[in-house]
């Protein structure tokens, strides 16, 4: 259970600062489109207008969008699980995943692994309470900590 456990933590980590960075961002003044917020991206698809990019208008509708995700993370996750990449451990395989040597000793690397863990632990609540949050309350992480402060 700990490579499923590992790799829906490094997935929370990474969904957890795409959830708020965008919102971020298009607050404070980048141009991301009419709304950021994480569960009404994909609506603007639904809706036929195309996908704003930091007031770039990229001209790509929904099938095609799906058809790229499909065939890059599907590309990825075959890549994975049929061993294109042979790691000794696959969990962990530093090398060219660890461009600046964090882990070469093997006490730092034990350390980071924990830390990487209990990090991607508190992730996988995090999206938890953005998911709660955006039901009860209809809007993103960002302009809901906005109004609390």
């Amino acid at each position: 259970y700990q490579a499923f456990e590992l790799i829906h933590a490094r997935w929370a980590m990474l969904g957890a600062a795409g959830f708020i960075i965008p919102e971020a961002l298009n607050k404070y003044g980048a141009n991301c489109g009419p709304e950021a917020v994480w569960f009404k991206t994909g609506a603007l698809l639904l809706d036929g207008n195309t996908l704003n990019y930091f007031g770039k208008n990229i001209p790509i509708n929904l099938v095609l969008a799906v058809v790229a995700e499909v065939v890059l993370l599907g590309g990825a996750e075959y890549y994975r699980i049929t061993n294109g990449l042979d790691f000794e451990d696959k969990l962990h395989p530093g090398g060219p995943f660890d461009p600046l040597g964090l882990a070469k000793d093997p006490e730092q690397g034990a350390l980071l692994k924990v830390k990487e863990i209990k990090n991607g632990r508190l992730a996988m609540f995090a999206m938890l309470g953005f998911f709660i949050q955006a039901y009860v309350t209809g809007e993103g992480p960002v302009e809901n900590l906005a109004k609390h402060l």
